[in-house]
């Protein structure tokens, strides 16, 4: 069935592109305070959640995931010249993704952690106040590694596509399979006390977006001739990023943009969202 051109289509990367552009002037002006954070997460999970999957046609929902596992099917499964589909379904993933690789390179995870719905709301649960582990980067990386892997080789094997069974995504369309509602329970529990459960243990575009923001041009960096030596940056950070960034090691945890480190450091000079 042929999909018609909608405008939603353009308002969607250019709404995208404004709160990438909008989330990095506050983080570079050291303004993402924790009520400008908790507003964008609200308004996040609202407008890139549930409004844009009530307006999305079928085959075209808007979120990164869903773009990457589109590119995916489309190489493992349908191959260049696999089954014919509208060209819309086609080139928008490639598209979309582009964009968003292309934003999260300027800005460090500003996709991720600005925008996507699944990654917002966990956020939300997270804010509550109760005990918190921080599971340590090799665990919660190589279950993610796992997990991309799992997705790959389902699909080249038996084009089965592990995510389309549970896609906590659906959520927003407000049609979830009960095997979704299970999954979207457990990870909003534990949410509770482990920052961004899906992303850091489950999310194939997560790994995708940690191995880009190695070499994101505005990410946070120490000014280590401004830095008297505190670790309220560290202590701050919901993920182990910015004790990875303090010690200087070249592959680092997932950094949200969330701008926690930067609000916490007494030095202003000391720390900031910049390029080299």
């Amino acid at each position: 069935m042929a999909h018609e051109f909608s405008p939603l289509l353009i308002l969607r990367p250019a709404l995208w592109l404004a709160v990438v552009v909008v989330a990095t002037l506050l983080l570079r002006r050291r303004k993402v305070t924790p009520g400008v954070r908790l507003a964008f997460i609200v308004v996040g999970v609202l407008v890139f959640g549930f409004l844009f999957a009530q307006t999305a046609s079928v085959g075209l929902q808007p979120n990164p995931v869903a773009a990457l596992r589109a590119i995916l099917a489309r190489v493992f499964v349908q191959g260049p010249g696999g089954a014919a589909s509208s060209a819309l379904l086609t080139v928008l993933p490639a598209v979309v993704l582009l964009l968003l690789l292309g934003a999260g390179w300027v800005s460090n995870k500003s996709i991720c952690g600005w925008m996507c719905p699944f990654g917002l709301l966990p956020e939300l649960f997270y804010r509550v106040p109760l005990p918190k582990w921080r599971p340590p980067f090799r665990l919660t990386n190589t279950v993610r590694v796992g997990a991309f892997v799992a997705l790959v080789v389902g699909l080249v094997v038996a084009g089965f596509d592990w995510i389309g069974w549970v896609d906590p995504f659906s959520l927003f369309s407000l049609h979830p399979t009960l095997l979704a509602v299970a999954l979207v329970a457990v990870l909003l529990i534990a949410a509770l006390f482990v920052y961004r459960p899906w992303c850091r243990f489950l999310c194939p575009y997560g790994l995708v977006s940690w191995l880009l923001e190695h070499v994101s041009v505005l990410r946070p960096r120490i000014d280590r001739d401004a830095c008297t030596g505190g670790t309220s940056c560290v202590q701050a950070c919901p993920t182990s990023a910015m004790a990875d960034i303090y010690d200087e090691k070249k592959l680092h945890a997932d950094c949200f943009a969330c701008g926690a480190c930067i609000a916490a450091c007494p030095q202003k000079e000391a720390l900031q969202w910049r390029g080299k």
